[in-house]
């Protein structure tokens, strides 16, 4: 009786890794884990170094309107908190066994944490976008429109929904409604990695909530910033006539092409951080996570590679394009 109650857990054993072979890790060599961990201490340390200069600047210095210092300031210290918690924690958890020592509650936590940062750091975007947009196209209507008071409530609404779709989706184990229960046994129990698990349900919500949206908003008034800019610099090409006004009309033009060159940055390294990663984990979920484990981890690190370029672009093309400035 024993041995037959041996055999059968072995066969069942046996089955159940033959199932979740297609969702194991391969280990990775030594040589392996000293690259990656050199190349995501680059990220981790320009992440915390860049947005520490970038939050003392904006507030030393005070050359931005209020509101845009306010939103910066906030969006820095969430891509701080990446840099400072959530990559620190994904490379551990590469290249140790994080999820036996610390459990799968932990894994949770720093899986909404990572949700919470990361989608706060993208709508913060959005926000400034929003912002620049006002001051340039709509000068007349700045001082009503971003006001105080609305900067407060946009500010609270922002972190408050972050906060839902993160901790109160994920700690409760909502994310997880939809998923198949052999997938969900495989990725959870079995593989020795924290990895997010969600369903189609809460994929579809959170990259609504989180990208497409932003990332229309962010793409469409950029479209609408840069137009206005054009437009503006034809009327000055008519307008002024004179030589001085030649020379002050270089100047305009100059400008204005600096403001719409400086958008077309920040809204391509968005897109370039953050697209891929939203297009692969569609696939992902749709392939029921039989995509191979390590594209997963190259999308996410890009993305997390924004919270080192958002700073960085900041504090080299703020003096040349005038954006938020008074």
């Amino acid at each position: 009786m024993n041995m037959g109650n041996v055999s059968l857990h072995g066969d069942f054993n046996n089955a159940t890794n033959i199932s979740c072979s297609v969702h194991i890790v391969p280990e990775m060599k030594m040589v392996s884990k000293l690259i990656l961990f050199s190349v995501f201490s680059v990220f981790i340390f320009g992440a915390i170094i860049l947005n520490i200069l970038l939050i003392v600047q904006i507030n030393r210095r005070k050359k931005h309107k209020e509101f845009t210092r306010f939103f910066l300031t906030s969006m820095a210290a969430a891509d701080l908190f990446v840099g400072m918690t959530l990559m620190p924690f994904s490379i551990a958890n590469e290249l140790t066994e994080m999820k036996q020592f610390l459990g799968p509650r932990t894994c949770s936590l720093m899986n909404s944490a990572d949700v919470m940062l990361t989608s706060a750091s993208i709508i913060h975007l959005s926000i400034l976008t929003f912002e620049r947009y006002i001051a340039l196209c709509r000068p007349f209507s700045y001082m009503r429109i971003c006001c105080r008071r609305n900067m407060i409530f946009l500010f609270l609404m922002c972190w408050l929904v972050v906060a839902t779709i993160s901790f109160g989706f994920i700690m409760p184990g909502f994310h997880h409604t939809g998923i198949e229960k052999h997938i969900l046994t495989c990725n959870v129990h079995v593989l020795d990695r924290c990895r997010l698990i969600v369903g189609i349900y809460y994929e579809l919500i959170i990259s609504a909530l989180t990208f497409f949206i932003p990332g229309f908003l962010i793409l469409g008034l950029n479209i609408r910033v840069m137009s206005h800019v054009r437009k503006q610099s034809r009327k000055r090409k008519y307008v002024l006539r004179s030589e001085y006004n030649h020379n002050q009309r270089n100047g305009s033009e100059t400008q204005s092409m600096r403001i719409a060159r400086t958008i077309a940055i920040l809204t391509g390294c968005f897109f370039v951080c953050w697209l891929p990663f939203f297009i692969v984990n569609k696939i992902i979920v749709f392939t029921n996570y039989s995509f191979p484990y390590i594209a997963e981890e190259v999308v996410l690190w890009l993305g997390y590679a924004n919270s080192s370029m958002n700073p960085l672009l900041y504090l080299l093309l703020q003096s040349k394009s005038c954006i938020g400035k008074r």
